[in-house]
């Protein structure tokens, strides 16, 4: 897990890089995450960090979405994710494979959350944010939702993403700030 924290002009003011220090980043802005262990095949059903998880949250609802390269479902499905939106519920994402990148919007700049397997995030209600697996997607990952209806965005309104999407991520078009942490 990576998290960077934007100004609102969109310099880096903090870059937070291993588990530890994203999650200690992301606890500071309200937004919970974590890591948990888990195979790529694994039943979701049967998984004790993911019971946790459920209990923990009141997981009533879940479900599964694995978008791979070339996949023509994805960039219609991009655009949606891409769409700043809110949710009336809580949105926790537990990453199987693959990797995506969440936005979220602050009352002062913004925070981008690189997440891959294993990592998770649970984006509270009401909370603006984006999703971006990148131009050719590849990842997996179980969603879960304390409120039966499942996904339902709520579309803010907001203009095109400021913030960098993952493939600039991923290319190192994004410059840290000099002092950065690293905790494993």
């Amino acid at each position: 897990m990576q998290a960077w924290l934007f100004d609102e002009d969109g310099g880096v003011r903090e870059h937070a890089r291993g588990t530890a220090a994203g999650v200690a980043l992301l606890a500071r802005l309200g937004v919970d995450a974590g890591r948990v262990e888990i195979e790529p095949d694994a039943d979701s059903g049967h998984h004790a960090a993911l019971d946790a998880l459920r209990r923990h949250y009141g997981i009533v609802h879940e479900d599964r979405v694995t978008v791979r390269p070339g996949d023509p479902a994805w960039p219609p499905l991009r655009a949606r994710f891409l769409e700043e939106h809110t949710h009336a519920d809580l949105e926790l994402r537990v990453f199987v494979n693959g990797r995506g990148l969440f936005h979220v919007r602050l009352p002062a700049g913004g925070l981008a959350v690189l997440c891959s397997a294993g990592d998770w995030i649970a984006v509270p209600a009401g909370l603006a944010h984006r999703f971006d697996g990148g131009r050719l997607a590849d990842f997996e990952a179980l969603r879960f939702f304390s409120r039966a209806q499942g996904w339902e965005a709520m579309p803010t309104g907001a203009g095109a993403p400021t913030l960098p999407l993952l493939d600039e991520l991923l290319a190192g078009r994004v410059t840290a700030p000099p002092a950065v942490a690293r905790l494993a």
